[in-house]
C-alpha cells in the first residue's frame, strides 16, 4: 500500500510501487504491474512482492533492490482546490497516466507527467518533473435523465468502488430514476454494473410513482 502524499515543506514518505520495469523472463525487459508487496530497508530500499508482465502475463515473485528513493514534485486536485505536494519514488519506479493509487486509505489518479518541457504518458520517477494527480476518494457520477421532452443532468455522489447495475433506481431527492444505460470507456453497457471510478455517465428515466387508495 502507498503511504502518503505530503505538502512540500513537510517530510515524505516512501511510496511502493504500484508497476515496476523488470526483465521478463519469458519475453523480456517490459513493465510488470505490482500485484501485491511491501517494501523494507534503510539504506537501500528493499521490495518484495508479487508482479505480472504487462505484455505476456506471467505472474511472480520478485525482490527488488533499489538506490534511495527520489522526491517528485506533485499537484493534487480535489474539485476547483489543488495542492502542491513531494511524494518519494524508488528512481527506477515507472509512473504512469491514469495509475490509480492507494494512498492510506485515499484514492488517487495520476492525471499527467511532465520530464523537462514535455508532457509524457509515462516514466521512470527519476525522469519526472512533475506529477499531477485528482483524489478519488469521493466522486461525482454524471446522470442524464430524461424528464419528458428534456434531459437533466445529475451528480450522484458515491465512493469510487461503488456499483452501479443497469436497472437501479436511484433516489435524486423529490424523484427517483431508473438506469437504462451506463457509458465505460468508449462502450455502453444496457445490462450489467460498473464501479463509479470507471463510469463516464449513466443514462435513465425519471420513475413515475404509484399511489394506492
Amino acid at each position: 500500500m502507498r503511504k502518503p502524499f505530503r505538502r512540500a515543506d513537510h517530510r515524505s514518505s516512501m511510496a511502493a510501487p504500484s508497476a515496476l520495469v523488470l526483465a521478463c523472463e519469458d519475453c523480456g525487459e517490459t513493465p510488470h504491474r505490482v500485484l501485491s508487496g511491501r517494501v523494507s530497508g534503510t539504506d537501500a530500499v528493499v521490495f518484495q512482492g508479487t508482479v505480472k508482465c504487462s505484455s505476456c502475463g506471467r505472474v511472480r515473485s520478485v525482490t527488488v533492490r533499489e538506490d534511495r528513493p527520489v522526491e517528485v514534485p506533485a499537484i493534487v486536485s480535489e474539485g476547483s482546490k489543488s495542492e502542491r505536494m513531494t511524494v518519494e519514488f524508488g528512481p527506477d519506479e515507472l509512473v504512469q497516466v491514469g495509475a490509480r493509487i492507494e494512498v492510506d486509505g485515499h484514492r488517487l489518479e495520476v492525471t499527467a507527467i511532465e520530464v523537462g518541457e514535455r508532457r509524457v504518458p509515462a516514466s521512470k520517477a527519476a525522469n519526472v518533473r512533475t506529477l499531477w494527480a485528482k483524489r478519488m476518494d469521493h466522486m461525482r457520477v454524471k446522470f442524464s435523465v430524461n424528464k419528458g421532452s428534456r434531459t437533466v443532468v445529475f451528480n450522484i455522489d458515491a465512493a469510487p468502488d461503488e456499483e452501479f447495475e443497469v436497472g437501479d433506481i436511484v433516489d435524486l431527492g423529490r424523484e427517483r430514476a431508473v438506469i437504462h444505460r451506463i457509458r465505460v470507456g468508449s462502450r455502453t453497457l444496457r445490462r450489467g454494473a460498473a464501479a463509479a471510478e470507471d463510469i463516464v455517465r449513466m443514462y435513465g428515466r425519471i420513475v413515475r410513482e404509484r399511489t394506492s387508495y
